[in-house]
């Protein structure tokens, strides 16, 4: 794959399967990614699929190679850092096992002696290193319903209940069951051999019960205890996805203050605006209100209207109108 030719995804994929744990061919990957740099979301994602499908040496050599990228990158201000960072919370949980752990914990701490990343992101990414060991990965879907497991509680604290009052049962009753010679002894103080042979069988059928119940509390302890791990890893994932977006999200609003700052800066050098019209000249003469008009002679005027005579006009209301006409048409 040369420079200039499109991102290959198998190809790269292939290159980041066969990666040597050398430092040549760590740094000539490194060196690739970095001159395809208008392609990083999909260097990352292919980067982050091969992560998933190796073994637990290879995700090592993964990390060397996002490690030389990501500082490189934080150097040039490339957009690595940001599309890794929202990678690594999910590519985290795959390096727990302890071949590795150390090693990445000290690829995160030269992140952080370096600020490469923010103290607040790195201690997530330690916190999800340190976690307990998750069985399923996270391109495995995992099913988990919270009414499934509400009700699972519910069922084993009726079945607890229902084991107590077995207990209760035998000890309620006169046959010293835990002690077989108590027991023959107190057989053969008895004269009614029926009436001995009945509380033996109540006492062996309050056993037999308390065993059942027992045996059906174990069955759904497991079940609730199969639940609650199920539950642990859904909401574990789903808090890594929150940090991921929350993530993005702070890496977008530094965006936009970074934007508005450098608006801030050119506001001043930006052209003034139109300078407004011209406001309506106060000294204008308008005639008082008790002044009266004479009302202009028409324009096609005859001679026969000579002789005619236009009234003035003397009425308030009709003085008031033309008064405001005529400071219309002054205006």
């Amino acid at each position: 794959m040369g420079e200039t030719e499109e991102f290959n995804t198998l190809a790269f994929e292939k290159r980041l399967m066969q990666l040597k744990d050398t430092q040549e061919s760590i740094q000539g990957l490194s060196s690739w990614c970095l001159k395809q740099r208008t392609h990083h979301k999909k260097i990352v994602s292919s980067w982050l699929n091969v992560l998933k499908r190796v073994k637990v040496e290879q995700r090592l050599v993964l990390f060397y190679l996002a490690n030389d990228v990501i500082q490189y990158s934080k150097r040039k201000n490339y957009e690595f850092v940001e599309s890794w960072g929202l990678n690594l919370q999910k590519a985290t949980p795959l390096v727990r096992d302890e071949k590795v752990r150390p090693k990445i914990l000290r690829i995160f701490k030269i992140w952080e002696q370096r600020s490469v990343y923010d103290d607040e992101f790195l201690s997530d990414l330690t916190g999800l290193l340190s976690a307990g060991a998750i069985k399923k990965t996270d391109d495995e879907s995992i099913e988990f319903q919270p009414t499934q497991l509400v009700n699972k509680v519910k069922q084993c604290a009726v079945l607890e209940a229902d084991t107590d009052l077995r207990l209760k049962d035998i000890h309620d009753s006169h046959l010293e069951l835990s002690d077989a010679d108590a027991l023959r002894t107190s057989l053969k103080e008895r004269n009614n051999k029926d009436d001995v042979e009945k509380e033996l069988n109540d006492g062996i059928a309050c056993v037999e019960r308390y065993t059942q119940a027992l045996q059906r509390e174990i069955v759904a302890r497991e079940a609730l205890l199969a639940l609650l791990t199920s539950a642990n890893q859904y909401y574990s994932t789903q808090r890594g996805e929150v940090k991921v977006v929350a993530y993005a999200y702070k890496n977008f609003g530094a965006r936009v203050r970074v934007l508005k700052r450098k608006l801030d800066e050119l506001i001043p050098t930006l052209p003034h605006a139109a300078p407004s019209p011209p406001q309506r000249d106060e000294d204008v003469p308008s005639p008082g209100p008790d002044e009266d008009l004479d009302l202009p002679a028409p324009a096609d005027r005859t001679d026969d209207d000579d002789s005619k005579e236009y009234p003035v006009i003397h009425t308030r209301y009709t003085r008031i109108i033309l008064i405001e006409l005529f400071q219309n048409v002054s205006s």
